[in-house]
Formats: C-alpha cells, structure tokens, sequence
C-alpha cells in the first residue's frame, strides 16, 4: 500500500477543506507531485505532519486528484481522500523526505 507524507505548513495549511462532511472526504493540495505518480498513489493513504519528526496530525486514504489549472498553483497537485482517525499519530523515519514530501511504494 503506497503512503504518501505530507509536511503542513505556510501556504498548506490553508489548502486542507472539507469537501463532504457526512462520506469525511477532505481535499488537501496544492503538492508538487506528477500526475502519473499522484495516479499511482490512488488507494494508497495520505499522511499530513507538521515536520518531518512529527507525527501525523490527520490523513486518510486516497480517492482521487486533480491538477490546479491557474494561478501560482498551476500544475501541482490537490488530493482527496476519506479522513479516518487510524491516520492519526503515525511517525514516519527521516528518511526519503524531499520538497514536503515523502512517498513509500
């Protein structure tokens, strides 16, 4: 199961929204990530942390994504994934972060 980690802060956190409160699915962008590599992570589950030595502080598995078509955004990435509270709390090691990000194939 793919995990993607996610480092929270400045511009991102504004960028996590509730998109349907009732199915808990939440949006959480705008991540530089290819389209082809956000594809293969559908299914997989989303970890947000606010650093690398935190753990996460929400998350959840991943439904979909979508590109930002405009703006300084363009190109990057928002996921949306169903939130559940087993995604809270879970360290991840040092290791393998770049530019906010982690992934784990």
């Amino acid at each position: 199961m793919p995990e993607l980690h996610l480092i929270e802060r400045g511009q991102h956190k504004e960028n996590l929204r509730c998109i349907d409160k009732t199915n808990k699915e939440w949006e959480s962008g705008n991540w530089v990530v290819s389209e082809e590599t956000a594809e293969k992570l559908i299914g997989g589950h989303i970890f947000l942390h606010k650093g690398q030595d935190k753990p996460s502080h929400f998350g959840g598995v991943i439904l979909s994504f979508h590109s930002q078509k405009c703006g300084q955004d363009a190109g990057r990435i928002a996921f949306r994934f169903r939130a559940g509270i087993e995604f809270k709390g879970i360290p991840t090691d040092r290791s393998g972060w770049g530019n906010e990000k982690k992934i784990v194939w």
